[in-house]
């Protein structure tokens, strides 16, 4: 082969050879290095290239645990103050950059990974950036501390406020403050460098947002509101207070909301020291509270009457009523009336008494116009809207009390001594009150309501129902009932000249009375007694076999009395009584003084 064609050969076969010489060391990277940050590549100061992602993230934590355990140096007008990375959350992204890692020199086609390789065969590394993340709301808080403990001369925005009853003021002035945008950005940055050389903090001069003019209108304002008195009044109540310029001065308010540029001085007045003034002097205003009502209508129906509150001034609205009324130019504002004390007996405690319907009635009759009449009816307007609460036990005489005559009660006719006497006796006083007993109790009986205590008469009169009667006296015999029921009872009487009616109203849960009566027996004979009255002629009345008939008396019987109730389940269930009328003695009077003729 000719010399100048091998020479030819070598110049052409040599480049040939290095490139695929290139080409192959750079397969074999590639191929050695399939799981490994390739060439040369760092994160911050964190070489990374060349080693697994495991480790990489290692690396990288490792280098996130310095910068947190390192504080950051910064000078505030010569003062050095540190900032602890932990307080604003400085956190490295791991994944992110060791992701971002493992894609350098792996991107695109395979070319331009070569141009990639090629190009890092030098000793410059490619650095990638940091992603990291901290608080910006907490590192402006930081850099605000600072600037007050660090700056000697800050700027003011003056101030207004109300001491011992006057108003002082401070004008603004000028001052020198930190840059804090440029503060906040300066140590962001630093947060992610190892290097914690003391980073110094931009200062500037400035100028507060409020001028004097601005403080003399505040200063105005609050003259202004203290200035004269100020009144409060309510028409609809005739209602009407005045509080001084001395009062509202204890309770003007002025404020400082430093959350607005520029500073605002909120203006008003504080309610404890106005309701101190106002609140005796209201006292005698607005309405009294007014019970609930249970009212049983003609027809028998049960209707409930709302209660209703106090109406009286509202102290939660004084402020409010003074702020207006001295910032009006009548000096004058509405006294706000509200919902007060509520009532003793309320909406609630009624309808919660259960009193639904009428539950039974009952009436007996009597003649016109006798003083035993006048006795009846003052019972009856005594018991008149009694209330007894279920479970309760309810005695006519604890309710009524004694029957005298300052309560207005007659004498009238009574059983004394086994014979109806009158008029001599205190237990005269009250008599025929027996007839309202006698007809409450057959209102309890049709009721369903339990029975504790009652005494028929030990005489039978025509007037009332065979053996289902009851008399008093006091303290005894008493009439006494329990309310078994789960609703309250009321006691509802009425009367004429000739009768006395006693309804119930509530809720007996359905059950229906009805009353039963044996035939008479166990019969006795009339039993005789004998008086002396020497007012009798004792020649016509002079001994017993001559005497005079005072009372001719009546005989005696028992008889049983049943209550057949029938519950709404048509359960039926029956209650006994027995009664014995003794009888009312004869008697028969005389005079045994010796005739005289």
């Amino acid at each position: 082969m000719p010399r100048s064609l091998r020479i030819a050969l070598i110049v052409l076969l040599v480049p040939i050879a290095l490139a695929l010489m290139v080409g192959i060391v750079f397969a074999v990277d590639r191929v050695t290095n399939g799981g490994e940050i390739l060439g040369s590549v760092e994160a911050g100061s964190v070489p990374l290239g060349g080693i697994s992602e495991e480790e990489a993230r290692a690396e990288i934590a490792a280098f996130e645990d310095r910068l947190r355990s390192t504080p950051v140096e910064a000078t505030v007008d010569g003062r050095t103050f540190t900032l602890d990375p932990a307080t604003v959350d400085f956190d490295i992204d791991e994944d992110a950059i060791v992701a971002q890692a493992l894609e350098v020199g792996r991107e695109g086609n395979l070319i331009d990974q070569f141009t990639w390789w090629i190009g890092r065969l030098g000793d410059d590394p490619e650095v990638l950036p940091i992603p990291y993340t901290f608080d910006g709301a907490a590192l402006e808080e930081i850099v605000a501390e600072w600037e007050v403990e660090g700056i000697s001369d800050p700027p003011t925005e003056g101030s207004v406020e109300i001491s011992e009853r006057e108003i002082v003021f401070e004008y603004p002035r000028a001052g020198t403050g930190l840059d804090r945008v440029e503060a906040v950005r300066l140590l962001g940055e630093a947060l992610a460098r190892e290097d914690r050389s003391p980073i110094q903090l931009p200062t500037a001069s400035l100028e507060p947002a409020m001028s004097a003019a601005d403080i003399d209108a505040v200063v105005a304002e609050a003259e202004a509101l203290i200035s004269e008195s100020v009144t409060l009044y309510n028409d609809e109540y005739d209602a009407e207070i005045v509080v001084p310029p001395e009062i509202l001065a204890t309770a003007l308010f002025i404020g400082r909301d430093e959350s607005t540029s520029p500073v605002t001085f909120p203006i008003g007045f504080l309610g404890q020291p106005l309701r101190r003034y106002i609140e005796p002097r209201t006292e005698p205003m607005g309405t009294e509270p007014v019970d609930a009502e249970i009212l049983i209508n003609e027809d028998d129906t049960v209707t409930l009457v709302p209660s209703t509150p106090a109406f009286e001034p509202d102290p939660t609205t004084f402020a409010r009523s003074v702020t207006a009324a001295a910032r009006s130019p009548e000096r004058s504002a509405r006294l706000v009336f509200g919902p007060g004390t509520e009532a003793e007996f309320s909406t609630a405690d009624a309808e919660a008494l259960g009193i639904r319907e009428k539950v039974s009635e009952f009436t007996t009759f009597h003649d016109c116009c006798q003083s035993r009449v006048t006795n009846i009816h003052l019972i009856a307007d005594a018991v008149d809207g009694a209330i007894v609460l279920p479970g309760e036990t309810w005695s006519l005489n604890d309710h009524v009390g004694e029957r005298t005559l300052d309560k207005g009660y007659q004498y009238a006719g009574a059983i004394i001594g086994g014979y109806v006497q009158c008029c001599d006796n205190p237990i005269n006083i009250g008599g025929g009150t027996s007839q309202f007993t006698t007809t409450l109790y057959n209102a309890i009986f049709f009721g369903g309501y339990e029975d504790i205590d009652h005494t028929p008469h030990s005489i039978f009169f025509t007037r009332y129902p065979e053996g289902r009667e009851a008399t008093l006296g006091f303290p005894a015999p008493d009439l006494v009932f329990r309310n078994n029921t789960d609703a309250a009872v009321l006691i509802d009487t009425s009367h004429t000249d000739t009768s006395i009616t006693v309804k119930f109203f509530g809720d007996n849960g359905g059950i229906e009375v009805e009353a039963g009566l044996s035939d008479r027996y166990n019969f006795s004979g009339i039993r005789t007694i004998y008086e002396v009255n020497r007012d009798l002629d004792p020649c016509v009345h002079g001994s017993k076999a001559t005497g005079r008939v005072k009372s001719a008396g009546s005989g005696g019987w028992s008889v049983d009395i049943y209550r057949f109730i029938t519950h709404p389940d048509g359960e039926e269930t029956t209650e006994e009584w027995t009664w014995h009328y003794i009888g009312g003695f004869k008697v028969i009077e005389y005079n045994p003084k010796k005739c005289r003729e």
